[in-house]
C-alpha cells in the first residue's frame, strides 16, 4: 500500500487535511509498518521505532490518535489519544517531551478493526512551550478522549503535518491485560 491509503480509508477530512507529504518511517519489532496495513495488539503493546530526515536545528512533534474509538461504526470517543512527544531535537525522540506516555492498541472485542494514525509536525519556532497541555501517564484516560489532531496542530500553529504513517489492528488476547491497567 501507499500513501494513497490515507485517502482510501477515509482519514483525509477526518484527521488530517491534506495526504502527509512523506511517509513516516515506523517499526514495531521487525515489522515495517506500511499505510493500512493490519497488525496486532500484541505486536504494537511498545512504542515504535520511528526514523525520518530532520532538519538540523529544528524540533518536531509526533501524535498518534485512534479515530476509531469506541469503534468505527461508533466514534464517539474520537479521536482517542494514544501517544504524543513535543520538542523532539532532531530526530531524537527519546530526548523530546513526553506529554502523552504510549498506550498500544486496545480495541474492544468486537468493535473491528481500529486505525491507528501517527503524524509528525515539524515545529516552526524551534522548542515550544504547549500551555495547557498536561502529562499523562500511559494508566489515565483523562485527556485522552475527544483529542482531535487536527484542533491540536491548530492550537498550536503546527500547520501541516511532515510525515505520516497508520496500521490498524483489532481486538486480542493482549487487550484485556492493557486495559486491566489502563482506567477509563
Amino acid at each position: 500500500m501507499s500513501m494513497e491509503a490515507f485517502n482510501n480509508h477515509g482519514l483525509i477530512g477526518k484527521i488530517v487535511d491534506r495526504l502527509p507529504p512523506k511517509q513516516m518511517s515506523i517499526r514495531y519489532g521487525t515489522t515495517n509498518v506500511q499505510p493500512g496495513m493490519s497488525l496486532t495488539p500484541t505486536l504494537t503493546n511498545s512504542p515504535p521505532m520511528i526514523r525520518y530526515e530532520a532538519e538540523p536545528g529544528s524540533y518536531y512533534t509526533i501524535i498518534m490518535n485512534d479515530p476509531d474509538s469506541p469503534s468505527r461504526s461508533d466514534p464517539r470517543y474520537s479521536e482517542f489519544h494514544h501517544w504524543l512527544v513535543v520538542n523532539i531535537p532532531g530526530n531524537d525522540i527519546s530526548k523530546g517531551d513526553t506529554m502523552s506516555e504510549y498506550i498500544g492498541p486496545m480495541p474492544n472485542k468486537g468493535s473491528g478493526h481500529h486505525r491507528y494514525v501517527l503524524m509528525m509536525y515539524k515545529q516552526p519556532n524551534g522548542r515550544m512551550e504547549f500551555h495547557g497541555m498536561h502529562r499523562l501517564n500511559s494508566h489515565c484516560a483523562e485527556g485522552r478522549l475527544n483529542h482531535r489532531m487536527r484542533d491540536f496542530a491548530r492550537k498550536y500553529n503546527l500547520g501541516e503535518p511532515v510525515s505520516g504513517n497508520f496500521f490498524q489492528a483489532e481486538w486480542d488476547e493482549s487487550v484485556p491485560k492493557i486495559q486491566e491497567h489502563f482506567r477509563m
